[in-house]
């Protein structure tokens, strides 16, 4: 089984937990802090000469590990683990060598060093609110694309510049009130003043870590690499670029990425954005379509949700060919798009407040408005996100991102019944085989069960690296199999694994930093 998944980085990442098949060469050897101590889960990441593939191992209990590889020639070589300076080798490998590399860590001493390293989570600390809802929907607000604590995002600024950066966050969700603007690039400048944190992080290890792999696919060029899927007739990854207009077509087997530029059809940049609002530049995207979200229908063709056309886009990976599908009215922004068991397409419109359906056989398009309740009034624009259908009666759910609702529709009369959950940002949520809702609840760092039959829920918080940290949850999705719940962190560079049996979670440090993961699919 693997997971994949893209982040704003312009990366493609799969993580797979079962042993690596071909081989070419095995480098193996030890990780060790000193002489003597062996370190556990250490990243040992292999990358290629050009930086377009990447494979990554944890070291066990004894500090051993064991790439298999494929890869041949001038290799760079990374070994990676908290509260150390990493160790870098450049390798020529030939096929069939089995090269031994023992390394030795140095660990970090000077308090600098130590706080550049640890995780955005850490430094996000600083910022306080007195009200812990304040802080939920501060969360919200100024973590929706990035995160906020990493090494680009931390670094210190002027009031004024703190303010042209909030104005523009606050904006892309219609916010325009100038004494929030001001308090958050207060407290921003407050919080990243440039002085070194003194916290030291403790990364839970599992055994669950030690088999597991991952692999990565750079993007060249990508610019917001938002969603992928895979497509099992040719054994290809697809991606679309939002804020590009294309999608890329990454053979993992060659480890090449092609790119497909998906044709304007006569839209404009700005699309629908710039016909009803004049407006060219919606959501800083300079493009005609700005496709989001994809899902292989039952026909193999590929559906996407064009942000900026107020389209369905669907992609033929057969014959190369993509035509796009008006949804007309006044629907603005469509976001996530999900497959009902009749071939159904139903979706989210973010700007407009809608559910919307469409018949790929006739082509029509159905729009269902929303209720406005919200915990934020003040707030214009309501985001109905993530959307996902009940496996035992076919109802479609959907999160309301800045209302902090989750709704029902009736498939058949197109009822809307509504909900508040105990949340803060619900955004891309699934269902599991036994009709559990599973929702990340963004704001507050929690996953939250909720049992659909009773409506009674359940909270469970991802585990910190210190005390006082809070993740960010963007999405998830339930293993086939398992029924095993797969969480986006996005704050401390990690992927969540909740054993719902157990009630626990297992984390999965990843190789690079910064990392801001939009989604999780589930390979064979």
């Amino acid at each position: 089984m693997g997971i994949r998944s893209v982040f704003l980085l312009a990366l493609l990442l799969c993580l797979n937990l079962l042993p690596h098949a071909a081989v070419a060469a095995v480098i193996e050897g030890t990780v060790r802090a000193g002489a003597r101590d062996a370190v556990a889960g250490a990243l040992i990441t292999l990358t290629s000469e050009d930086g377009i593939f990447a494979e990554t191992v944890y070291s066990d209990a004894a500090g051993a590990f064991r790439l298999a590889t494929e890869q041949s020639g001038f290799l760079n070589l990374r070994v990676r683990k908290p509260n150390f300076a990493d160790a870098m080798r450049d390798l020529e490998v030939t096929a069939d060598q089995t090269p031994r590399q023992d390394i030795r860590l140095r660990a970090l001493v000077a308090d600098k060093d130590i706080s550049d390293q640890l995780t955005a989570s850490a430094h996000y600390t600083r910022i306080q609110f007195d009200d812990p809802k304040d802080h939920g929907f501060f969360q919200i607000e100024c973590l929706t694309c990035h995160q906020l604590g990493n090494a680009y995002t931390r670094a210190p600024r002027t009031t004024d510049r703190w303010q042209a950066i909030v104005t523009r966050m606050l904006g892309f969700y219609g916010i325009s009130d100038a004494e929030r603007v001001n308090r958050y690039a207060k407290i921003l400048e407050q919080a990243f003043d440039g002085k070194p944190l003194a916290v030291r992080q403790e990364q839970p290890i599992d055994i669950a870590l030690f088999p597991a792999r991952i692999t990565q696919w750079k993007l060249p060029g990508a610019l917001i690499a938002h969603d992928v899927e895979y497509h099992a007739a040719d054994g290809r990854f697809y991606t679309v670029d939002q804020g590009k207009d294309l999608i890329y077509i990454t053979d993992p087997r060659t480890n090449q990425t092609e790119t497909f530029t998906i044709p304007n059809e006569g839209i404009p940049v700005g699309g629908k954005f710039l016909r009803d609002f004049n407006n060219p530049n919606p959501f800083s995207l300079a493009v005609s379509r700005g496709p989001h979200s994809l899902q292989e229908g039952p026909d193999g063709k590929f559906y996407t949700t064009d942000t900026v056309s107020g389209q369905i886009g669907v992609f033929d990976p057969a014959t190369r060919t993509y035509v796009g599908h008006d949804i007309g009215g006044k629907a603005m922004y469509p976001h996530t798009l999900r497959f009902d068991k009749h071939g159904m397409v139903w979706f989210t419109a973010g700007v407009s407040n809608q559910v919307g359906r469409f018949n790929p056989g006739s082509g029509e398009m159905t729009l269902i408005e929303l209720p406005t309740t919200s915990d934020r009034p003040e707030i214009p624009i309501l985001m109905p996100y993530g959307i996902d259908i009940h496996p035992r009666d076919g109802s479609v759910w959907y999160t309301r991102l800045m209302a902090n609702r989750i709704g029902r529709v009736d498939p058949k009369t197109l009822a809307v019944e509504e909900f508040e959950p105990p949340v803060i940002g619900p955004r891309r949520m699934r269902f599991a085989k036994d009709g559990t809702l599973w929702i990340p609840s963004f704001g507050t760092g929690e996953l939250v069960a909720l049992d659909t039959a009773t409506m009674k829920y359940r909270n469970y918080k991802l585990p910190p690296l210190s005390d006082g940290e809070i993740e960010a949850p963007y999405a998830l999705n339930i293993h086939p199999k398992t029924q095993e719940v797969w969480i986006t962190a996005n704050m401390s560079d990690r992927i969540f694994r909740f054993l719902p049996k157990e009630e626990r979670f297992i984390s999965y440090p990843l190789p690079t930093r910064g990392i801001f993961l939009r989604d999780l699919i589930f390979i064979p």
